[in-house]
């Protein structure tokens, strides 16, 4: 288990909200292109509160990251009745033998602001900033150990070819006073061609107390022989917005939470004050990177910080 501090110093907002016609800026994830260039995968919703993938290069050199170019709508939401047809929302880049696939997750709304989400899969052309639909259904979806949803959002491929994945599995929507009242938590499923998955079917990192009933989008790397895992998580007995989490892990499996040591936390005045979330953690000529989401899931953009020496 890690018991040091990591320390995440802030670099202010990457990307704010000012596509025509969209709002939000949300699920930042990246991937290498060559030298300094990276890919940066985001999204936002258009005037009916759809979500859609837009895709950015960027330059990271030095601990600093600047989108470079204009974002171009990549992807959209699916045609009536599809496990998508209401949003797409960004999950995780993975390059793998010479193509970079977005895994991304599709949404479809229920009655009463009831919803049902599963994880779809696009590969993605990193010189015109495209994606294109591999399926026209999700690789990871419902199942009968996944009966309300399936979204994964975080991928690695270890050195055998394996894939493993880390994924929001639905537990239960509860009636309330104030509506429905969802609870979720991450799950693992493995795959050798990261298409068809064997999941998990207990949640690999338990609740911290009853206060809590979320996790949101988690981001895995694997650094010093050892699983990383950066992840929001709501609520506590005070606080009912996304905080920042922490867990490692040996096999990626069996996991040692330990949210002390995140590192970064909500500002005292700013974008990014109310809530942090859907992070996106990778590593660039030694310095070590997260994306992130502040206020309003994303309504005020993304940002990002550099981790400096721990405490």
């Amino acid at each position: 288990m890690i018991t040091n501090k990591f320390n995440w110093e802030k670099k202010g907002l990457l990307f704010e909200p000012v596509i025509p016609g969209f709002t939000h800026g949300s699920h930042p994830c990246i991937t290498h292109k060559s030298g300094n260039e990276f890919l940066v995968a985001f999204t936002c919703r258009d005037a009916q509160k759809r979500s859609h993938i837009f895709l950015s290069n960027a330059n990271v050199s030095h601990g600093v990251i600047t989108l470079t170019g204009q974002p171009e709508l990549a992807l959209s939401p699916g045609d009536p009745g599809y496990f998508d047809c209401d949003g797409v929302i960004s999950g995780c880049l993975v390059p793998h033998q010479g193509t970079c696939y977005l895994y991304f997750v599709g949404w479809q709304n229920l009655p009463e602001e009831m919803w049902i989400c599963d994880t779809g899969r696009a590969i993605v052309d990193m010189e015109k900033l495209e994606a294109r639909k591999e399926y026209p259904g999700p690789v990871l979806g419902r199942d009968k150990t996944n009966p309300l949803f399936a979204a994964a959002t975080a991928f690695h491929v270890n050195d055998e070819g394996r894939w493993h994945a880390w994924f929001n599995s639905g537990i239960y929507w509860k009636k309330t006073a104030e509506g429905w009242h969802h609870r979720y938590g991450f799950h693992h499923a493995e795959s050798d061609d990261g298409v068809d998955w064997i999941c998990e079917t207990e949640m690999c990192i338990p609740f911290a107390d009853e206060y809590e009933y979320a996790f949101g989008r988690p981001s895995v790397v694997y650094w010093d022989n050892l699983f990383h895992m950066w992840f929001a998580h709501r609520a506590t007995k005070e606080i009912d917005t996304y905080r920042m989490g922490f867990a490692s892990s040996k096999d990626g499996i069996n996991w040692d939470r330990n949210d002390a040591v995140s590192g970064i936390d909500v500002s005292a005045t700013g974008w990014d004050s109310e809530m942090i979330c859907y992070p996106s953690v990778f590593a660039h000529e030694g310095r070590k990177y997260m994306l992130y989401n502040g206020n309003g899931y994303g309504s005020t953009g993304f940002g990002y910080a550099v981790l400096e020496d721990r405490t």
